[in-house]
C-alpha cells in the first residue's frame, strides 16, 4: 500500500486519512500512527495493533459497516485517485464493501 517509505509521516499521513473518514461513524476509533504500525482505540478503550493499512480498516467496528461506506464514498469524491490518501481511502471503501457483501465479522 505505501510502497517502499515506510516512513512515520507515511504513517501519521494514514491515520489522519482513516481519522478524517471515521469522523462521523458512530463510536469512531482514535488511530495513532506507531513507529511499526498502527494502535486503533475503540469507543470502549480496546486496542488493535494495526501493522498494514488493510488492518486498520478491519478493526473498525462491522456495525458501522454501512455508515462508513457512504463516508468513504464521499471521501473519494473529494479524494481523486492519486496519492497515499486516495490509496487508503480506496483500499478501506474496497474492504467495506467486501465486509457488507459477506457480512463477516471483523
Amino acid at each position: 500500500m505505501m510502497g517502499n517509505e515506510h516512513t512515520l509521516r507515511n504513517r501519521i499521513l494514514v491515520a489522519q486519512t482513516v481519522s478524517a473518514v471515521c469522523a462521523g461513524v458512530p463510536g469512531a476509533p482514535r488511530i495513532a500512527a506507531l513507529a511499526a504500525g498502527w494502535s486503533v482505540t475503540s469507543a470502549t478503550g480496546s486496542i488493535s495493533l494495526c501493522h498494514t493499512v488493510a488492518d486498520i480498516w478491519r478493526a473498525l467496528p462491522v456495525q458501522s459497516a454501512s455508515v462508513l461506506q457512504h463516508a468513504l464514498e464521499v471521501r473519494a469524491l473529494t479524494e481523486g485517485s492519486v496519492g497515499l490518501s486516495a490509496r487508503v481511502v480506496a483500499l478501506g471503501l474496497d474492504l467495506t464493501r467486501q465486509r457488507l457483501l459477506v457480512g463477516s465479522p471483523r
